[in-house]
Protein backbone atom coordinates (compact mmCIF):
# COMPACT_ATOMS: atom_id res chain seq x y z
CA UNK A 1 0.00 0.00 0.00
CA UNK A 2 2.81 2.38 0.91
CA UNK A 3 4.61 1.65 -2.37
CA UNK A 4 1.36 2.21 -4.34
CA UNK A 5 0.90 5.57 -2.62
CA UNK A 6 4.48 6.59 -3.52
CA UNK A 7 3.85 5.72 -7.18
CA UNK A 8 0.74 7.89 -7.19
CA UNK A 9 2.64 10.80 -5.63
CA UNK A 10 5.48 10.35 -8.14
CA UNK A 11 3.03 10.26 -11.05
CA UNK A 12 1.26 13.42 -9.85
CA UNK A 13 4.61 15.19 -9.38
CA UNK A 14 5.81 14.28 -12.88
CA UNK A 15 2.47 15.31 -14.38
CA UNK A 16 2.57 18.63 -12.53
CA UNK A 17 6.13 19.37 -13.70
CA UNK A 18 5.31 18.44 -17.29
CA UNK A 19 2.21 20.62 -17.26
CA UNK A 20 3.97 23.63 -15.74
CA UNK A 21 6.80 23.44 -18.29
CA UNK A 22 4.41 23.45 -21.22
CA UNK A 23 3.76 26.63 -23.12
CA UNK A 24 0.48 28.44 -22.64
CA UNK A 25 0.36 29.51 -26.25
CA UNK A 26 0.69 27.70 -29.53
CA UNK A 27 3.02 28.61 -32.37
CA UNK A 28 1.42 28.41 -35.80
CA UNK A 29 3.84 28.00 -38.68
CA UNK A 30 3.45 29.92 -41.92
CA UNK A 31 2.06 26.91 -43.81
CA UNK A 32 -0.34 25.75 -41.07
CA UNK A 33 -3.87 25.72 -42.50
CA UNK A 34 -5.26 26.67 -39.07
CA UNK A 35 -3.06 29.76 -38.82
CA UNK A 36 -5.58 31.93 -40.67
CA UNK A 37 -9.27 32.00 -40.01
CA UNK A 38 -12.08 34.24 -41.17
CA UNK A 39 -15.38 35.28 -39.73
CA UNK A 40 -17.69 38.19 -39.10
CA UNK A 41 -18.03 40.29 -35.97
CA UNK A 42 -21.51 40.70 -34.55
CA UNK A 43 -22.94 44.21 -34.21
CA UNK A 44 -22.28 44.42 -30.48
CA UNK A 45 -18.62 43.36 -30.73
CA UNK A 46 -18.02 45.70 -33.68
CA UNK A 47 -19.57 48.66 -31.85
CA UNK A 48 -17.62 47.91 -28.66
CA UNK A 49 -14.38 47.56 -30.64
CA UNK A 50 -14.84 50.87 -32.46
CA UNK A 51 -15.68 52.66 -29.23
CA UNK A 52 -12.65 51.17 -27.48
CA UNK A 53 -10.29 52.07 -30.32
CA UNK A 54 -11.52 55.67 -30.69
CA UNK A 55 -11.41 56.24 -26.93
CA UNK A 56 -8.03 54.57 -26.37
CA UNK A 57 -6.22 56.01 -29.39
CA UNK A 58 -7.99 59.38 -29.69
CA UNK A 59 -8.24 58.84 -33.42
CA UNK A 60 -10.95 58.70 -36.02
CA UNK A 61 -11.28 55.20 -37.44
CA UNK A 62 -11.01 54.54 -41.15
CA UNK A 63 -13.07 51.94 -43.07
CA UNK A 64 -10.70 49.02 -42.50
CA UNK A 65 -9.06 48.28 -39.15
CA UNK A 66 -5.80 46.36 -38.71
CA UNK A 67 -4.67 45.37 -35.23
CA UNK A 68 -1.51 43.54 -34.17
CA UNK A 69 -1.70 42.20 -30.60
CA UNK A 70 1.26 40.91 -28.59
CA UNK A 71 1.26 39.13 -25.25
CA UNK A 72 3.10 39.41 -21.96
CA UNK A 73 5.51 36.56 -21.14
CA UNK A 74 6.24 36.12 -24.84
CA UNK A 75 9.27 34.17 -26.07
CA UNK A 76 9.06 34.92 -29.79
CA UNK A 77 11.96 37.37 -29.85
CA UNK A 78 14.19 35.87 -27.13
CA UNK A 79 17.12 35.39 -29.55
CA UNK A 80 16.89 39.01 -30.71
CA UNK A 81 17.15 40.17 -27.08
CA UNK A 82 20.74 38.89 -27.06
CA UNK A 83 21.77 41.37 -29.78
CA UNK A 84 23.04 44.90 -29.22
CA UNK A 85 20.50 47.57 -28.33
CA UNK A 86 21.04 49.57 -31.52
CA UNK A 87 20.45 46.47 -33.62
CA UNK A 88 17.12 45.87 -31.84
CA UNK A 89 16.14 49.52 -32.22
CA UNK A 90 16.66 49.12 -35.97
CA UNK A 91 13.83 46.56 -35.97
CA UNK A 92 11.64 48.95 -33.99
CA UNK A 93 12.34 51.85 -36.40
CA UNK A 94 11.72 49.72 -39.50
CA UNK A 95 8.40 48.49 -38.14
CA UNK A 96 7.25 52.07 -37.45
CA UNK A 97 8.33 53.11 -40.96
CA UNK A 98 6.49 50.15 -42.46
CA UNK A 99 3.27 51.09 -40.67
CA UNK A 100 3.62 54.69 -41.87
CA UNK A 101 4.14 53.48 -45.43
CA UNK A 102 0.99 51.32 -45.24
CA UNK A 103 -0.99 54.28 -43.90
CA UNK A 104 0.32 56.53 -46.70
CA UNK A 105 -0.56 54.05 -49.45
CA UNK A 106 -3.84 52.72 -48.05
CA UNK A 107 -5.80 55.84 -47.14
CA UNK A 108 -8.86 53.99 -45.77
CA UNK A 109 -6.97 51.85 -43.24
CA UNK A 110 -6.39 52.36 -39.51
CA UNK A 111 -3.42 50.43 -38.11
CA UNK A 112 -2.85 49.76 -34.42
CA UNK A 113 -0.25 47.86 -32.41
CA UNK A 114 -1.43 46.74 -28.98
CA UNK A 115 0.02 44.57 -26.28
CA UNK A 116 -1.16 42.91 -23.14
CA UNK A 117 -0.15 44.68 -19.93
CA UNK A 118 2.87 43.35 -18.06
CA UNK A 119 6.63 43.76 -17.91
CA UNK A 120 7.84 40.39 -19.18
CA UNK A 121 8.35 41.45 -22.79
CA UNK A 122 11.04 41.13 -25.40
CA UNK A 123 12.97 44.35 -26.03
CA UNK A 124 11.54 44.78 -29.54
CA UNK A 125 8.08 45.13 -27.96
CA UNK A 126 9.12 46.89 -24.77
CA UNK A 127 11.05 49.61 -26.58
CA UNK A 128 8.45 50.37 -29.26
CA UNK A 129 6.66 53.44 -27.92
CA UNK A 130 4.00 53.17 -30.64
CA UNK A 131 2.60 49.97 -29.10
CA UNK A 132 -0.46 50.77 -27.00
CA UNK A 133 -0.89 48.89 -23.73
CA UNK A 134 -4.32 47.27 -23.44
CA UNK A 135 -4.36 48.14 -19.73
CA UNK A 136 -7.98 47.12 -19.16
CA UNK A 137 -7.51 43.96 -21.26
CA UNK A 138 -10.74 44.89 -22.99
CA UNK A 139 -9.26 44.29 -26.45
CA UNK A 140 -7.73 41.02 -25.22
CA UNK A 141 -11.13 39.84 -23.99
CA UNK A 142 -12.94 41.08 -27.08
CA UNK A 143 -10.72 39.58 -29.82
CA UNK A 144 -7.40 38.20 -28.62
CA UNK A 145 -8.06 35.65 -25.84
CA UNK A 146 -6.39 32.87 -27.82
CA UNK A 147 -2.72 33.35 -27.00
CA UNK A 148 -0.39 32.42 -29.80
CA UNK A 149 3.36 32.62 -29.72
CA UNK A 150 4.51 35.75 -31.61
CA UNK A 151 1.15 37.51 -31.24
CA UNK A 152 -1.94 37.66 -33.41
CA UNK A 153 -3.31 40.08 -35.98
CA UNK A 154 -6.71 40.88 -37.38
CA UNK A 155 -7.93 42.89 -40.32
CA UNK A 156 -11.56 43.97 -40.05
CA UNK A 157 -13.46 45.09 -43.13
CA UNK A 158 -16.21 47.78 -43.11
CA UNK A 159 -18.87 45.03 -43.39
CA UNK A 160 -17.51 43.45 -40.14
CA UNK A 161 -15.93 40.46 -41.90
CA UNK A 162 -12.42 39.73 -40.70
CA UNK A 163 -9.25 37.80 -41.40
CA UNK A 164 -7.38 36.66 -38.28
CA UNK A 165 -3.70 35.62 -38.42
CA UNK A 166 -2.31 33.57 -35.55
CA UNK A 167 1.40 33.78 -34.69
CA UNK A 168 1.91 36.85 -36.86
CA UNK A 169 5.48 37.57 -35.77
CA UNK A 170 6.34 39.88 -38.66
CA UNK A 171 2.98 41.68 -38.96
CA UNK A 172 2.22 39.95 -42.25
CA UNK A 173 -1.32 41.26 -41.96
CA UNK A 174 0.08 44.60 -43.19
CA UNK A 175 1.16 42.98 -46.47
CA UNK A 176 -2.19 41.42 -47.38
CA UNK A 177 -3.52 42.97 -50.57
CA UNK A 178 -7.18 43.62 -51.17
CA UNK A 179 -7.20 40.72 -53.62
CA UNK A 180 -5.64 38.35 -51.06
CA UNK A 181 -8.11 39.45 -48.40
CA UNK A 182 -11.07 38.89 -50.72
CA UNK A 183 -9.73 35.45 -51.68
CA UNK A 184 -9.43 34.50 -48.00
CA UNK A 185 -12.90 35.83 -47.20
CA UNK A 186 -14.44 33.97 -50.14
CA UNK A 187 -13.15 30.62 -48.80
CA UNK A 188 -15.63 30.74 -45.93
Amino acid sequence: MKRHFLYIILFITILTIAESCGTTSQLYRYDDKNRTYIGQLNDSTFTTLKKYLTTTTNSKLKDTIIIKYDYNKETCWDNLDEKEDEYIMGFVRRHKERVQKVLAIRKNVSVFDFREPGNNLNKIKKWDSSIIIDSSKQLFNLLFKERCTCGNSIIIMPDKRFVFLRSDSHSEVLDLTQKQIEELLSKK
